[in-house]
Protein backbone atom coordinates (compact mmCIF):
# COMPACT_ATOMS: atom_id res chain seq x y z
CA UNK A 1 0.00 0.00 0.00
CA UNK A 2 2.87 2.18 0.00
CA UNK A 3 2.96 3.32 -3.47
CA UNK A 4 -0.77 5.14 -3.53
CA UNK A 5 0.46 6.80 -0.35
CA UNK A 6 3.67 8.04 -2.07
CA UNK A 7 1.36 9.02 -5.02
CA UNK A 8 -0.91 11.06 -3.20
CA UNK A 9 1.62 12.64 -1.33
CA UNK A 10 3.47 13.47 -4.31
CA UNK A 11 -0.01 15.11 -5.60
CA UNK A 12 -0.60 16.95 -2.43
CA UNK A 13 3.20 18.32 -2.80
CA UNK A 14 2.64 19.24 -6.39
CA UNK A 15 -0.48 21.03 -5.79
CA UNK A 16 1.16 23.54 -3.40
CA UNK A 17 4.63 24.07 -5.43
CA UNK A 18 3.11 23.62 -9.32
CA UNK A 19 6.27 24.73 -10.50
CA UNK A 20 8.38 22.20 -8.52
CA UNK A 21 10.18 19.05 -11.12
CA UNK A 22 9.24 15.89 -10.53
CA UNK A 23 12.99 15.18 -9.15
CA UNK A 24 12.09 17.97 -6.33
CA UNK A 25 9.07 16.75 -5.37
CA UNK A 26 10.60 13.10 -4.86
CA UNK A 27 13.58 15.38 -3.26
CA UNK A 28 11.46 17.32 -0.81
CA UNK A 29 9.61 13.67 0.37
CA UNK A 30 12.92 12.04 0.66
CA UNK A 31 14.92 14.71 2.78
CA UNK A 32 11.85 15.30 5.04
CA UNK A 33 10.60 11.40 6.00
CA UNK A 34 11.36 10.62 9.60
CA UNK A 35 13.12 7.33 10.82
CA UNK A 36 11.20 7.44 14.02
CA UNK A 37 7.56 6.07 14.46
CA UNK A 38 4.02 8.11 16.03
CA UNK A 39 5.70 6.62 19.63
CA UNK A 40 9.17 8.09 19.08
CA UNK A 41 11.20 4.87 18.72
CA UNK A 42 12.94 3.63 15.64
CA UNK A 43 11.08 2.25 12.57
CA UNK A 44 10.95 -1.29 12.52
CA UNK A 45 11.24 -4.37 10.27
CA UNK A 46 8.60 -7.30 9.34
CA UNK A 47 10.94 -9.28 11.98
CA UNK A 48 10.60 -6.40 14.48
CA UNK A 49 14.11 -5.53 14.77
CA UNK A 50 15.31 -1.56 14.09
CA UNK A 51 15.00 -1.24 10.32
CA UNK A 52 17.94 -0.74 8.23
CA UNK A 53 17.90 2.07 5.34
CA UNK A 54 17.46 -0.76 3.06
CA UNK A 55 14.66 -2.07 4.08
CA UNK A 56 13.32 1.28 4.86
CA UNK A 57 14.34 3.44 2.43
CA UNK A 58 14.49 7.41 3.13
CA UNK A 59 11.94 6.36 5.85
CA UNK A 60 8.14 7.35 6.71
CA UNK A 61 7.30 10.61 4.27
CA UNK A 62 6.19 13.23 6.01
CA UNK A 63 3.73 15.11 3.18
CA UNK A 64 3.28 18.38 5.61
CA UNK A 65 7.27 18.52 5.73
CA UNK A 66 7.64 18.07 2.69
CA UNK A 67 5.56 21.10 1.54
CA UNK A 68 9.01 23.56 3.37
CA UNK A 69 12.09 21.13 2.85
CA UNK A 70 13.92 24.18 2.59
CA UNK A 71 16.87 22.13 0.37
CA UNK A 72 16.08 20.69 -2.53
CA UNK A 73 18.22 18.30 -5.00
CA UNK A 74 17.70 17.90 -8.65
CA UNK A 75 18.64 15.49 -10.99
CA UNK A 76 18.20 15.15 -14.64
CA UNK A 77 17.52 13.22 -17.40
CA UNK A 78 20.70 13.60 -18.76
CA UNK A 79 22.23 12.42 -14.97
CA UNK A 80 20.74 9.53 -15.30
CA UNK A 81 21.95 9.41 -18.94
CA UNK A 82 25.60 9.22 -17.75
CA UNK A 83 24.87 6.96 -15.04
CA UNK A 84 24.31 4.50 -17.68
CA UNK A 85 27.13 5.35 -19.82
CA UNK A 86 29.25 4.65 -16.60
CA UNK A 87 27.94 1.29 -16.78
CA UNK A 88 28.58 0.56 -20.49
CA UNK A 89 25.36 0.95 -22.28
CA UNK A 90 25.82 1.87 -25.58
CA UNK A 91 24.68 5.08 -27.04
CA UNK A 92 22.82 2.90 -29.37
CA UNK A 93 21.05 1.47 -26.22
CA UNK A 94 20.56 4.64 -24.05
CA UNK A 95 19.25 6.54 -27.81
CA UNK A 96 16.72 4.22 -28.05
CA UNK A 97 15.76 4.61 -24.11
CA UNK A 98 16.17 8.11 -24.24
CA UNK A 99 14.65 8.68 -27.88
CA UNK A 100 17.11 11.51 -28.10
CA UNK A 101 20.34 11.95 -29.95
CA UNK A 102 22.54 11.69 -26.70
CA UNK A 103 26.20 10.34 -26.84
CA UNK A 104 28.29 9.01 -23.93
CA UNK A 105 31.51 10.97 -23.30
CA UNK A 106 34.47 9.25 -24.67
CA UNK A 107 36.22 7.40 -21.27
CA UNK A 108 33.38 7.75 -19.25
CA UNK A 109 34.71 8.01 -15.51
CA UNK A 110 33.53 7.12 -12.10
CA UNK A 111 32.92 11.00 -11.33
CA UNK A 112 29.84 10.16 -13.81
CA UNK A 113 28.20 7.71 -11.41
CA UNK A 114 29.21 9.47 -8.01
CA UNK A 115 27.39 12.50 -9.45
CA UNK A 116 24.19 11.31 -10.39
CA UNK A 117 22.38 10.82 -7.16
CA UNK A 118 22.45 14.75 -6.63
CA UNK A 119 24.44 16.76 -8.89
CA UNK A 120 22.79 19.85 -8.09
CA UNK A 121 21.72 21.11 -4.52
CA UNK A 122 19.28 24.53 -4.40
CA UNK A 123 19.73 25.74 -1.26
CA UNK A 124 17.06 28.92 0.02
CA UNK A 125 17.34 31.84 1.85
CA UNK A 126 21.06 31.99 2.01
CA UNK A 127 20.77 35.70 0.38
CA UNK A 128 23.71 35.23 -1.77
CA UNK A 129 26.09 33.89 1.33
CA UNK A 130 28.18 31.04 -0.55
CA UNK A 131 28.97 27.78 2.37
CA UNK A 132 31.22 25.27 1.62
CA UNK A 133 31.31 22.09 3.74
CA UNK A 134 33.59 19.27 3.82
CA UNK A 135 32.40 15.83 5.06
CA UNK A 136 35.64 12.86 5.08
CA UNK A 137 35.06 9.34 5.97
CA UNK A 138 37.83 7.14 7.24
CA UNK A 139 36.60 3.76 6.92
CA UNK A 140 40.13 2.10 7.17
CA UNK A 141 38.63 0.25 9.99
CA UNK A 142 35.40 -0.41 8.64
CA UNK A 143 34.23 -4.42 8.55
CA UNK A 144 33.06 -5.66 5.32
CA UNK A 145 29.56 -5.62 4.96
CA UNK A 146 27.12 -2.38 4.75
CA UNK A 147 27.35 0.27 6.94
CA UNK A 148 24.20 2.96 7.11
CA UNK A 149 24.52 6.40 8.19
CA UNK A 150 22.84 9.99 7.11
CA UNK A 151 23.64 13.83 6.89
CA UNK A 152 21.25 16.45 8.27
CA UNK A 153 21.41 19.60 6.86
CA UNK A 154 19.37 22.34 9.25
CA UNK A 155 18.65 26.17 9.02
CA UNK A 156 17.23 26.16 12.79
CA UNK A 157 13.79 25.86 11.15
CA UNK A 158 13.86 23.08 8.97
CA UNK A 159 16.07 20.14 8.98
CA UNK A 160 16.67 18.03 5.68
CA UNK A 161 18.08 14.34 6.03
CA UNK A 162 19.94 12.27 2.97
CA UNK A 163 20.59 8.80 3.85
CA UNK A 164 23.42 6.60 2.06
CA UNK A 165 24.60 2.99 2.63
CA UNK A 166 28.10 2.09 2.30
CA UNK A 167 29.29 -1.58 0.70
CA UNK A 168 32.85 -1.94 2.42
CA UNK A 169 34.69 -5.22 0.27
Amino acid sequence: MACPHVAGAGAFVKSAHPRWSPAMIRSALMTTAIITNNLGKPLTSNSGAIASFHEMGAGEISPLRALSPDLGFETTTEDYLHFLCYYGYKDQIIRSISMTSFSCPHNASPDLISNVNYPSISIAKLGGKQTARTVTFDAKAASKGYGYGSITWSDGAHSVRTVFAVNVM
